[in-house]
């Protein structure tokens, strides 16, 4: 079984895409992935959807519901997406050359694994890609940027983590010894 993208992936990835090269990035890598889901709860979503879309309604409410969940992550794991995602900005190396509008900007290798695990945790949930699913991928991707930017603000990143994947809706594990929780006994 293959998952599938939502929109409101679709609409991350974009912005991600404009991330990337605002910052002049010669290829989209996580952190811009990261930078994209950072940035997508402070827009304005019945804005960015097309008033002439025959879809329009279930578009937005499924970008709306989503994003929203997000925000969720955020707020449970006291993190301030705008203070991140500008500091996220600041740590990427020094801007290269600029690349042509029109010109498709390509994933790195890490982008890719970090959307294969995303697809991977929605197979074994929904079957659809939600931007909770790349969240989550995003952060288990080893990134020494991201790592330090966490670390000076002060973020943690392990509840961070936790947080998204109880919203992903994988199993939670037992913090105390790594592994599942026990099962009820039966007497």
């Amino acid at each position: 079984m293959s998952a599938t993208h939502s929109n409101s992936l679709v609409l991350v990835w974009q912005v991600a895409q404009f991330e990337a090269r605002h910052l002049n990035a010669a290829a989209l890598g996580p952190t811009h992935l990261l930078l994209g889901l950072c940035k997508i709860v402070d827009l304005d979503l019945p804005a960015l959807v097309s008033n002439t879309a025959p879809d329009r309604d279930m578009v937005l409410e499924e970008c709306l519901r989503e994003i929203r969940k997000l925000r969720t992550v955020f707020r449970t794991a006291q993190v301030d997406p705008m203070l991140l995602r500008r500091n996220l900005r600041r740590s990427q190396p020094e801007r290269r050359f600029q690349l042509d509008e029109s010109e498709r900007l390509r994933r790195t290798p890490e982008a890719k694994r970090v959307f294969a695990d995303a697809e991977h945790f929605a197979e074994l949930t929904v079957g659809v890609v939600y931007p909770v699913h790349l969240l989550y991928a995003c952060l288990l991707a080893e990134d020494e940027h991201c790592d330090a930017t966490f670390t000076s603000l002060g973020i943690d990143k392990k509840r961070l983590l936790t947080v998204a994947k109880r919203q992903v809706g994988l199993p939670a594990l037992d913090a105390a010894t790594g592994s599942k929780p026990p099962r009820a006994r039966w007497n």
